[in-house]
């Protein structure tokens, strides 16, 4: 490709000279502005030289135009779907292909890409944040190389925000408007390649002088003298894990499931809210602490990993000292009216010398 357009310039250039005569200097072909698709090329392949030294071929690039219900039939199949977050809320889409993924884990983990085939797999979150920093260097350098590209402004200020598992919410999450698409495929590797694909898509239109101020370049967007190299460790430090708070758990028999409906009350076992636990999906406990409320949201005030909760002892009432009566030695009206054989003056002398 190099080649060809290296040998058309030189054949415009004897042309020029030829018709200018001998005793006049050639007069140099003007530089013919640069294609959307060969800026795409440009950008991904500065993106995984600057992060990897991976080494990217295009093999073809179709820029373009999109609806949103146009949009899911052009996703790769099995791929990694990522939402953008641009200036102003925007939100756009890149899915990168099955290959594509498995070439940037195999670069960060290997240090290579290989040949070998791969297990098809649903992509994981894992497989998300290692493909964080290529997505984010590809908006990036993408912004960088379409800013002179009319209709192509509104790729500036696009960052990852989260993946999809499924790319039926998209339909809800994306506005229904008109799309600008590129889609690459790719031959990424040196010596042992891989064929993948990457599909970018951002609303059509909605660069303004604002937007442009507002973008905040992220660490992507850095020096090209300055590489940064990002380790796999680094890389999967950072990916997000979903932790749950659990307060209590209650069994219930399959009749019981089976009658829940709409209004059904379900009685939980006693708990103190001192008892919350902090687990994972799988039911590992990472935590302990108290339930309680920060900022008007539940929340969960842990405890050190050495502290053991004790249990509140309930106030105790001291019993009352063991006198005796007061009125001990007063006699008793109701036992003289009773008893006609002793009169009141009896009474007291017989309880005192009782006592």
């Amino acid at each position: 490709m190099a080649q060809s357009g290296q040998a058309e310039r030189l054949r415009a250039l004897l042309l020029a000279r030829a018709q200018n005569g001998p005793g006049k200097p050639a007069r140099l072909p003007q530089p013919q502005p640069i294609s959307p698709a060969r800026a795409a090329a440009m950008a991904v392949g500065r993106a995984a030289e600057r992060l990897y030294r991976m080494p990217v071929l295009p093999v073809e690039v179709r820029p373009g135009a999109t609806t949103l219900a146009e949009l899911p039939e052009l996703l790769p199949e099995q791929g990694l779907l990522v939402v953008l977050q641009g200036p102003g809320d925007q939100l756009g889409v890149m899915a990168l292909g099955f290959e594509t993924v498995t070439a940037l884990i195999e670069v960060q983990a290997l240090g290579r890409v290989t040949s070998r085939p791969a297990e098809r797999r649903r992509v994981t979150r894992s497989d998300a944040a290692i493909c964080v920093d290529f997505v984010n260097a590809v908006m990036a350098e993408l912004a960088t190389e379409m800013a002179g590209i009319e209709g192509y402004g509104s790729l500036d200020g696009y960052r990852y925000a989260t993946h999809l598992d499924d790319p039926r919410p998209l339909i809800l999450m994306l506005e229904d408007r008109a799309y600008r698409s590129l889609a690459l495929d790719l031959r990424l590797g040196g010596t042992e390649t891989r064929e993948g694909q990457i599909l970018i898509a951002v609303p059509h239109g909605a660069e303004t002088s604002q937007a442009r101020l507002a973008a905040s370049p992220g660490p992507a967007s850095t020096a090209p003298g300055a590489a940064a190299v990002v380790t796999l460790a680094e890389t999967v430090t950072a990916a997000p894990v979903e932790v749950m708070g659990i307060l209590c758990r209650r069994r219930i028999t399959l009749g019981e499931l089976r009658a829940l409906k709409p209004g059904t009350l379900l009685a939980l076992p006693r708990v103190t809210l001192a008892e919350a636990r902090l687990e994972t999906r799988t039911g590992q406990v990472l935590a302990r602490g108290k339930l309680g409320e920060s900022a008007g949201c539940y929340a969960i005030r842990l405890y050190d990993p050495s502290h053991k909760p004790v249990e509140q002892p309930l106030n105790r009432v001291e019993p009352l000292p063991d006198l005796p009566p007061a009125d001990l030695a007063d006699s008793d009206p109701f036992r003289v009216l009773t008893d006609p054989s002793m009169t009141a003056e009896e009474g007291p002398a017989r309880l005192a010398s009782a006592v």
